[in-house]
C-alpha cells in the first residue's frame, strides 16, 4: 500500500480533488452505499482522462503499465489455450521439473509480465496481475494441479473476462496505493479496510458482463492487433465506471 503522496505532481489535475474527496467520504465501517463506491470509480476514471483518453494509454498518470501488461498476459493465456499450461511456460523461457513448486511458477509469470516495478503505475500493474494469477492458481498444491486451474479457468471464462478482471484489479490497486495511507490516518484500520473489501467487491461485479466474448485464438498479442485488443479492453472497462453523477 502506498499515499496519496506518491501523486503529488498529479494535484493541479482538476480532477484531482473530486476523486480524493469521494474517497474519503465513502471510507466508513458498516455497509457502504454503490452510489457511493460509483462515485470513487467514477472520478478515478475522469482522472485517468475517461474511457477514451485513459484507456488507450494516453494519460501518464496511469494505464501504460496496466496496458503493458495486460499484452503479455493475454499472450500467455492464448498460449495456455492452444498448448496447454507446461508448454506455455516453457514458451516463455521457464523449464518445469519435477520439484518445480506451484509458487515459482507464479512468481516467473509475474516477472515475465509486469516487470520491475519501478513506478506508482507499474506498482498498481503488477500487484493486479499477482491478484489474478494467485485466484487462478487457487493454492495448488503442486505444479500438475496449477497447470490444471490454468487451463479450466481458461477454458471456463476466456481470455478476454480474464483481462478485464485484471484490469478492475488494476484500478483497485491504483486506489490501494493512492489513497490507503492517507486514509488510515483520517479514518482508521478498521474503516479503511472494510472500504477496501466493499471497493474490491464492487468492481469486480461491475465489470462481470461486459466481456464481448470475442474469438482470441488467432491474435498475434505481441504486435498491433494484441496493443488494440488491450486498449480496447480496458476502454470499455472504464467505461463500466465513467459517467455516473453522484
Amino acid at each position: 500500500m502506498g499515499t496519496s503522496k506518491s501523486y503529488e505532481g498529479a494535484k493541479g489535475n482538476p480532477n484531482w480533488s473530486h476523486l480524493s474527496g469521494s474517497v474519503t467520504r465513502a471510507c466508513d465501517t458498516g455497509t457502504i452505499s454503490n452510489n457511493s463506491l460509483s462515485n470513487v470509480a467514477s472520478n478515478f476514471a475522469k482522472f485517468l482522462g475517461g474511457s477514451n483518453y485513459g484507456g488507450r494509454g494516453r494519460s501518464k498518470i496511469g494505464g501504460r503499465a496496466g496496458i503493458r501488461t495486460a499484452q503479455r498476459l493475454g499472450g500467455f493465456f492464448g498460449d495456455v489455450k492452444s498448448s496447454g499450461f507446461r508448454s506455455a511456460l516453457s514458451g516463455i523461457g521457464f523449464d518445469v521439473t519435477d520439484t518445480t513448486k506451484p509458487n515459482e511458477a507464479i512468481n516467473y509469470l509475474l516477472e515475465y509480465c509486469a516487470g520491475v516495478a519501478s513506478s506508482l503505475d507499474e506498482t498498481a500493474a503488477k500487484a493486479a496481475e499477482r491478484q489474478l494469477l494467485e485466484e487462478i492458481g487457487s493454492e495448488a498444491k503442486d505444479f500438475e494441479e496449477l497447470a490444471r486451474n490454468f487451463e479450466q479457468k481458461i477454458e471456463e471464462y476466456g481470455i478476454e473476462e480474464l483481462l478485464v478482471k485484471y484490469y478492475a484489479y488494476y484500478i483497485y490497486e491504483h486506489l490501494s496505493i493512492d489513497f490507503y495511507e492517507k486514509l488510515i490516518e483520517e479514518k482508521g484500520k478498521a474503516a479503511t479496510t472494510n472500504f477496501y473489501t466493499q471497493l474490491r467487491k464492487y468492481l469486480v461485479e461491475k465489470v462481470k458482463n461486459i466481456s464481448r466474448n470475442r474469438d482470441l485464438s488467432k491474435i498475434d498479442w505481441a504486435g498491433k492487433e494484441g496493443d488494440e485488443l488491450v486498449k480496447n479492453i480496458f476502454e470499455d472497462t472504464l467505461k463500466a465506471f465513467e459517467n455516473y453523477e453522484s
